[in-house]
């Protein structure tokens, strides 16, 4: 019966063996390059050439909420003082599948050290929270000039030869090798088996290896030649923040009132939905729109003035003996109210073609008890690594505060404020 058992898993590795080699490869890389453009879609390259391609056309990366194609990427906004390290949950894809849907976790920490105290936004303190991103990706389309399609079919095709003569000759150098196998040196082995398995193991890994290879190198194809008119598609995009660990505040309506413990929840929704225009002459475009809703407190909305022991007793308070958090020098005075604030943002983004620094407009209008317009002037600066990828996207901006002019109630925060927001994508590239 022992030997019965062996003799059947011995068959089985070896079927599996012979039913994979390089045709079987070959025959993939056929298909894929026969199905591109099939169902009434023109395109240029594969699914999961496009998804490469897209990741180096989305490597605007300055909020967690924007869009990216590596599994982790980080981010940083100085007006906040708040650092975000985002994970994407890849689905399985298939032989060449596009990305319809992303999911991914972000945990947020806000920094206000006494280091960062004059940098950051007075409003933020050490608060640790939990965002959730849900994203639909649309349609990738692609529009061709007169005979550019017909290009990149001659292109990807020579390619897909090209590869073959590759994936042939690794074949005829591995079988060259693994006839050379020293059965002695496997003593205890069925050398049959053996040399099965390390088959089934080469051509594997031959599979994932040129499947990888023929996206790359189409990507670069359509980067390098430039032959389309214009690549259009959109994302939408719905987030939540939970704050998981956040401050007290210790408020009290005047300077002679008794203090009391706040405790804030500013939990966070938005939904936004994104437009990318990439063309071969002008350039690339973003253009986004959204709304969210800010579980809102009169201290995040310059609604308190904020004073240290020494301004508090200056100034005439007589509560200070009672007051429960005077060692954080953090006391707020006037009247301490909750509200939900709905806004309303837009932002454009634009790249010139073949350039890696850009500028960026965008306009948020908040309502209710904090009704200001806020808008952000930025120039965005995408950093290329030795591979010719998007590693560092830094933004300088300005920001422009209460262009309403609303009334200020109580602590004025200035109308500009200067500020760095980065992102910063890794690991590895989901495509």
């Amino acid at each position: 019966m022992r030997y019965l058992v062996l003799f059947a898993v011995c068959f089985l590795v070896i079927a599996h063996a012979v039913a994979q080699n390089a045709d079987t490869v070959i025959a993939e890389l056929k298909e894929i390059n026969k199905n591109i453009g099939k169902g009434g879609n023109p395109a240029a390259i594969s699914n999961r050439g496009m998804n490469i391609f897209m990741a180096d056309k989305t490597g605007y990366l300055s909020a967690s909420t924007d869009l990216s194609y590596y599994t982790n990427y980080l981010t940083f906004n100085s007006s906040e003082g708040k650092i975000t390290v985002n994970h994407n949950f890849q689905p399985a894809a298939g032989m060449d599948d596009p990305i319809k849907t992303l999911f991914s976790v972000g945990f947020d920490m806000t920094l206000a050290s006494s280091y960062t105290k004059g940098f950051f936004d007075s409003r933020y303190e050490n608060e640790l929270g939990i965002s959730l991103n849900y994203k639909w990706l649309g349609k990738i389309k692609t529009h061709f000039n007169r005979g550019q399609q017909q290009a990149m079919d001659a292109l990807r095709l020579a390619l897909v030869h090209s590869l073959i003569t590759e994936i042939q000759k690794k074949e005829t150098d591995f079988n060259s090798s693994v006839e050379n196998i020293d059965s002695t040196a496997l003593q205890g082995q069925n050398i049959a088996a053996a040399k099965a398995l390390v088959r089934q193991n080469f051509y594997k890994e031959l599979k994932l290896a040129y499947e990888e290879r023929f996206a790359i190198m189409q990507a670069g194809l359509l980067t390098s030649t430039g032959n389309f008119k214009r690549i259009s598609t959109g994302w939408t995009s719905i987030t939540a923040y939970l704050p998981l660990v956040f401050p007290k505040y210790y408020t009290a309506a005047s300077l002679t009132a008794p203090f009391n413990n706040k405790h804030p929840y500013p939990a966070c929704v938005l939904l936004e939905h994104t437009r990318l225009w990439e063309s071969s002459r002008t350039g690339r475009l973003f253009f986004c729109a959204g709304g969210k809703i800010l579980f809102n407190n009169t201290k995040l909305s310059y609604g308190l003035n904020k004073l240290n022991s020494a301004e508090y007793k200056s100034l005439g308070g007589t509560a200070y003996q009672n007051e429960p958090g005077a060692s954080d020098n953090k006391m707020y005075i006037g009247r301490y109210q909750t509200f939900i604030t709905p806004a309303l943002t837009t932002r454009a983004v634009y790249f010139p073609k073949e350039s890696h620094v850009g500028i960026s407009v965008l306009a948020e209008q908040c309502f209710g008890k904090y009704n200001w317009l806020n808008v952000k002037l930025a120039i965005p600066v995408v950093l290329i690594n030795s591979k010719k990828t998007p590693s560092v996207n830094i933004e300088c901006y300005v920001l422009f505060l209460n262009c309403s002019n609303q009334t200020i109630t109580a602590s004025d925060p200035g109308k500009i404020q200067l500020g760095l927001s980065l992102g910063i994508p890794f690991s590895r590239l989901m495509f």
